[in-house]
C-alpha cells in the first residue's frame, strides 16, 4: 500500500504539459516627446492543460533581456524597476475552456497575477489562442500602471515617463519533450 500511494506522489500531474518554444515580449512607453519599445525574445514558460479544460499557464522573463535598442535608456529602466533585487518579470495564470489540441482559435481570458519589481497586482489578460503546426500559439496585449508596481518612472527634461505601459506578447507552446 505504502509503495502506491508513492508512485501517485511521484506521477507526473494528470494533462498535457505544454513548453514556451519561441515567444516575444515586448513593452510600450511613452514620453511627451517619444515612445519606447522594448523587446526580450528571451522568454521562459509552461502551460499545464488538463482534461477539464483547465490551462495553468507560467511566463517569465529576465528584465536584463530587454532591448530598446538605446542601451543608456535600457540600463535606467533596469535601475528603475530594481533589476539587481528582481531579475524577472512574471506572470501566473489559469484559463478554463481550453481543450487542447485546439482545433480552432479561440479568445480567452487568463485570470492570473503579474509580477514586476517585486510587486504582485491580480490582472485579467485577453488571450488569443490559436493552432500552430503540432502547439499553441497565444497572443495578447495589456496595460499596467508603473506606478502601481512602485515603479520610479524615468524622465527626460524633468518629465516622467506616462505611468501606462502596454505589455504585448507573441508565444508559441508545444508538447514538452
Amino acid at each position: 500500500m505504502l509503495a502506491f500511494v508513492a508512485l501517485l506522489l511521484c506521477a507526473p500531474p494528470a494533462g498535457q504539459l505544454l513548453d514556451l518554444r519561441k515567444g516575444t515580449l515586448t513593452y510600450t512607453v511613452v514620453h511627451r516627446l517619444h515612445e519606447v519599445r522594448a523587446t526580450s525574445h528571451q522568454v521562459e514558460g509552461r502551460a499545464l492543460a488538463q482534461p477539464d479544460g483547465t490551462v495553468k499557464v507560467q511566463v517569465r522573463v529576465r528584465v536584463a533581456t530587454f532591448d530598446s535598442g538605446n542601451s543608456n535608456r535600457d540600463e535606467h529602466m533596469r535601475e528603475a524597476t530594481h533589476e539587481q533585487s528582481h531579475p524577472y518579470a512574471e506572470v501566473k495564470g489559469t484559463m478554463s475552456g481550453v481543450t487542447v489540441p485546439l482545433q480552432q482559435p479561440l479568445e480567452t481570458t487568463l485570470h492570473g497575477t503579474v509580477e514586476l519589481n517585486g510587486e504582485k497586482q491580480a490582472q485579467d489578460l485577453a488571450v488569443k489562442l490559436e493552432p500552430a503546426g503540432g502547439g499553441v500559439r497565444a497572443t495578447f496585449t495589456f496595460p499596467l500602471s508603473l506606478e502601481a508596481f512602485k515603479v520610479e518612472r524615468p524622465q527626460l527634461l524633468f518629465i516622467k515617463i506616462d505611468d501606462r505601459a502596454v505589455i504585448s506578447g507573441d508565444l508559441r507552446f508545444e508538447a514538452a519533450r
